[in-house]
């Protein structure tokens, strides 16, 4: 717990980025990456090697832009590096490690930005609806590449902790309703790139005991991924790391090029599929 608060200390953001608890689910995720690191290696090869194939055959490589960088567990930052004349890291918190590892990189920039569009109007929010979210299109506008990996159903969900805390008079229909906002204007501003967009995203979270599935959750809060593409199970969080009587799996798709690929047969978040 000590190493932990000296880290979130240490962690450059600001204030609002800390209150909004940003800089505590980066440094959760790194220690729950490090207790589960076996059993994520599939999952996070896998996103790497897609992105690799990805940044194949590009008419040109003077710019990569990964969105949601994090702490770069699931992107091939070296071969980014090498393919490209510059890569530029996007994410409201760049971990401590992540600096250590690109300040030799001087192709590799980090870009302190919100992705969403709507975090800061969300922590000022003292009255009135949840915001529209804006995401700044200057961010990948222009990119020949633009790379959003296990993003997409994490955008809203730290927002919605904020409503829920400090708008009471919004209410969980709304919150729902701002939600899938989020997704659905992140996926309009990966559409309308003309450079290669490679997509990344759990389309369905599955809750199971190892025998049979118990439930399952739409993690894109209604919204669909209408693209097919290869698609992986993540166990992310074997009992007990979230719950001592159940196991969380998750169901990844991976497209390499969005624009290329071909449109869904059925809508994966509402099936519930064995493990």
């Amino acid at each position: 717990m000590l190493a932990e608060m000296i880290q979130h200390w240490r962690t450059p953001a600001p204030v609002w980025v800390k209150a909004m608890g940003y800089v505590r689910e980066s440094i959760a995720l790194d220690h729950r990456h490090r207790r589960r690191q076996a059993g994520w290696a599939s999952h996070l090869e896998a996103c790497k090697d897609l992105i690799r194939r990805a940044a194949e055959d590009l008419q040109s490589y003077e710019r990569c832009v990964v969105l949601g960088s994090g702490h770069l567990l699931d992107i091939p930052l070296t071969d980014l590096a090498t393919r490209f004349r510059r890569v530029e890291l996007v994410d409201l918190v760049h971990p401590l490690a992540v600096r250590a590892r690109t300040r030799g990189l001087g192709n590799v920039h980090l870009v302190e930005a919100d992705i969403s569009g709507a975090a800061r109007a969300v922590f000022d929010l003292a009255e009135g609806p949840a915001p529209e979210p804006a995401p700044d299109e200057a961010l990948v506008q222009g990119a020949d590449m633009v790379i959003s990996a296990n993003l997409l159903s994490q955008l809203p969900l730290l927002l919605l902790n904020r409503l829920e805390s400090h708008a009471p008079w919004i209410t969980a229909e709304d919150r729902l309703a701002f939600a899938r906002s989020l997704v659905d204007h992140h996926l309009a501003l990966l559409q309308h790139q003309a450079g290669r967009v490679c997509l990344i995203s759990e389309v369905l979270r599955l809750f199971h005991d190892n025998e049979r599935p118990i439930d399952k959750a739409d993690p894109l809060f209604g919204a669909a991924i209408l693209y097919e593409g290869e698609e992986w199970w993540w166990d992310i969080a074997p009992r007990p790391e979230l719950a001592k009587d159940y196991d969380v799996r998750l169901r990844v798709l991976g497209i390499p090029d969005l624009a290329a690929a071909p449109q869904a047969r059925y809508c994966r978040n509402t099936t519930l599929a064995a493990p």
